[in-house]
């Protein structure tokens, strides 16, 4: 049923939790995984920064998860997308529509309804601009 899936991670645990949901789903569709990690510019004094003061952590954690699953056997494609703030889920929706994906994964960070009406939330945007079904893991009290 699934040929391409794209999984949205920040390297953050929900992130986490998206690509070991999306690995298993790979696993047992034999679909393409399309790793899609963005990367936030905020504009300022002296040209644009990274949103995320550990991008290069993150960038190499992610790139270190991809070698794993590629290991593993699977067929795994690490993409980076750089965009202004506020921008991600249009990457992370184009990336899906480049490689015609089937679903697109990610992470749930947990925030409620209240604080997803005031900040934004990127699930909330792709379930909106989406060009296929998107799936959201949630994050679960142990």
């Amino acid at each position: 049923m699934f040929k391409v899936v794209v999984v949205a991670t920040d390297g953050s645990d929900p992130g986490d939790l998206a690509m070991a949901f999306a690995k298993d789903l790979a696993v047992d569709q034999k679909a393409r995984l399309v790793v899609v990690y963005v990367d936030e510019l905020v504009p300022g004094h002296g040209g644009a920064h990274h949103a995320q003061a550990l991008e290069p952590e993150i960038k190499s954690k992610i790139n270190d998860q991809v070698a794993a699953l590629q290991a593993d056997g699977l067929d795994v494609e690490f993409q980076i997308h750089q965009v202004k703030v506020s921008g991600p889920a249009h990457a992370i929706a184009d990336a899906a529509t480049d490689a015609a994906a089937d679903l697109i994964v990610l992470g749930s960070v947990g925030s409620g309804p209240l604080k997803g009406l005031l900040l934004g939330s990127v699930a909330h945007r792709l379930l909106q601009i989406a060009p296929c079904p998107v799936l959201v893991v949630p994050v679960r009290d142990r």
